[in-house]
């Protein structure tokens, strides 16, 4: 019923005239993860600037599946959403290069550095030119990706070996998976919790807030290893059949609220990490962290397989060029 709702509200509401109605953010995540929080936000600060319409977040898929919800916006079906890179590549392939070996264990500020620069613009156009959308603004950070385990003690990255690890979405992901020869798994979030419980799975890769979002720890989870893998970003996307039935006031008003937004939320997302981390260890999660050396080791070895992953997904040549000039490779 919630999923017809959602879907009539976005066909009604711009077709033709604008009418007042409520507006739809759809998120997967649980209604504790700060990237609903900060979505909420978001949605409150709109309210107060827009009288006609009433902006409200619908978490925990209860809209969509964030694998699903591009093809929703671009179709009109839901209004906003918020969904992260790793959904996003096999719509502008180039965004994939973000999930390559190179960007593993790079500084927040030096990804920040790249993806709100003249690359990220270039990501940008291109997710707007294949989906038919809008980008709203920068990125909303989700912080470094890791590996958490059930029963296994991950101690090296060698330990991965042979070890069903769920991943999100990304070809990227999985091939760095097989790579460091783990089997990767790719199971939507929203069905995580029961892959755990009925032991489909080993472990997955995600990171420190979102297992403590959904408390994965009543799940199996007992283990951390804190590899760095790659740097997730959300990206805010605005169905540009939506978009473009808006008055240009309504338009400039979602955009100039996210930009005064969206340092903010890249600050709730550090501060939910540090957080979720302490959270890890109130559970008793037993938490590796493999030293500089060992992390530098094995993006070294990674690196040896970087041209062949790129080639496989369809990352161009200048994105992979730019990658490597940036990353120092």
């Amino acid at each position: 019923m919630r999923l017809s709702i959602v879907i009539a509200c976005a066909l009604t509401l711009f077709a033709g005239s604008l009418r007042a109605a409520e507006i739809h953010l759809s998120t997967e995540n649980t209604a504790s993860h700060f990237q609903t929080r900060f979505l909420e936000h978001y949605a409150a600060d709109l309210n107060t600037r827009i009288s006609t319409h009433h902006f409200s977040v619908l978490h925990s898929a209860q809209a969509f599946k964030d694998r699903d919800v591009a093809e929703a916006l671009s179709g009109g079906r839901v209004a906003i959403a918020a969904p992260g890179i790793w959904h996003l590549g096999r719509f502008a392939p180039d965004l994939n290069a973000l999930l390559l070996p190179g960007f593993m264990g790079l500084e927040t500020q030096k990804v920040r550095e790249l993806v709100d620069g003249t690359f990220g613009l270039a990501l940008n156009q291109s997710l707007e030119q294949k989906l038919k959308v809008r980008v709203l603004g920068k990125w909303l950070d989700l912080g470094p990706a890791h590996i958490f385990t059930r029963n296994q003690v991950i101690r090296t990255f060698d330990d991965l070996k042979g070890l069903r690890i769920r991943y999100a979405g990304g070809e990227g992901n999985a091939l760095r998976l097989k790579a460091m020869g783990a089997i990767p798994v790719l199971i939507p979030w929203p069905d995580v919790p029961d892959a755990l419980d009925h032991g489909e799975i080993d472990g997955l890769l995600t990171t420190t807030s979102t297992v403590a979002s959904a408390s994965l720890w009543d799940h199996g989870i007992r283990h951390a290893f804190f590899s760095h893998s790659y740097y997730p970003f959300y990206i805010p996307l605005v169905s540009l059949d939506i978009w473009n039935r808006m008055p240009a006031q309504m338009q400039t008003t979602l955009t100039t609220a996210w930009a005064n937004m969206i340092d903010e939320g890249r600050d709730l997302a550090a501060q939910d990490q540090k957080k979720s981390i302490e959270m890890l260890i109130a559970h008793n999660i037993n938490i590796v962290e493999p030293d500089e050396t060992a992390r530098r080791n094995e993006r070294v070895l990674l690196l040896a397989h970087q041209d062949d992953m790129a080639n496989t997904i369809g990352i161009s040549s200048k994105a992979l060029q730019t990658l490597e000039q940036f990353a120092g490779q």
